[in-house]
């Protein structure tokens, strides 16, 4: 009888002492995988921050890239109205050369009324040249402020809009991102609970034993 029970109580304690020992090495699995979880969940946020500072620096270069297209097209817009300011300056300059050279003949070849009449003439003339010329500058001056005016508007409304897009567009890559982060977070957390109620339950089981 006594010999069973000391045997029955070696088997328990040999038992016992596996038990304890699969349940160190349960909880020594457990805390490496839920450090090698944690590892992953951190090496994934790290990538992914990265993914977002990339995508960003990406978006910001196209839109510098765009902003400086756009504002290109406005200098050779300006530039071409410019030219052709110039090319009507020229034109009225050589009409006036013209008109000097016929007075500067008339006046050293024709008689004293023609010369009178002419000056005359000239004078009326330059004159209302006068008064046309600096209403036209005006206008020009006006009109080429106005069309300025609308371009700066125009390219800023298009850098506004671009601008707004792209934000929306980098929110939504982040949120997608985040959602991500967290399924995955998620995942690993029950990965984890569920080892560790193995780890609980395998206790459990040895303390029915004992």
């Amino acid at each position: 009888m006594f010999p069973l029970l000391k045997a029955n109580f070696q088997l328990q304690k040999y038992l016992w002492v596996w038990d304890r020992e699969q349940l160190l090495e349960k909880e020594i699995q457990v805390g490496k995988l839920e450090r090698e979880k944690n590892q992953e969940v951190k090496q994934i946020k790290e990538h992914e921050l990265h993914k977002n500072i990339v995508t960003v620096t990406e978006l910001k270069a196209k839109l510098h890239e765009e902003k400086m297209k756009e504002l290109q097209a406005v200098r050779e817009g300006l530039l071409r109205q410019h030219e052709s300011e110039l090319l009507r300056v020229i034109k009225i300059k050589d009409n006036e050369i013209q008109r000097l050279q016929a007075l500067l003949t008339t006046v050293r070849d024709g008689t004293p009324d023609k010369v009178k009449t002419a000056l005359f003439t000239e004078a009326k003339e330059e004159a209302k040249k006068g008064f046309e010329v600096e209403k036209t500058k005006m206008q020009q001056e006006i009109s080429e402020l106005k069309g300025a005016k609308k371009q700066v508007e125009e390219a800023l409304t298009v850098a506004i809009q671009a601008d707004k897009m792209k934000a929306a567009e980098i929110r939504s890559v982040y949120h997608l991102h985040q959602e991500e982060i967290t399924r995955i977070k998620r995942e690993c957390e029950r990965e984890i609970r569920r080892l560790v109620c193995v780890a609980i339950n395998n206790s459990g089981g040895l303390g029915g034993r004992m």
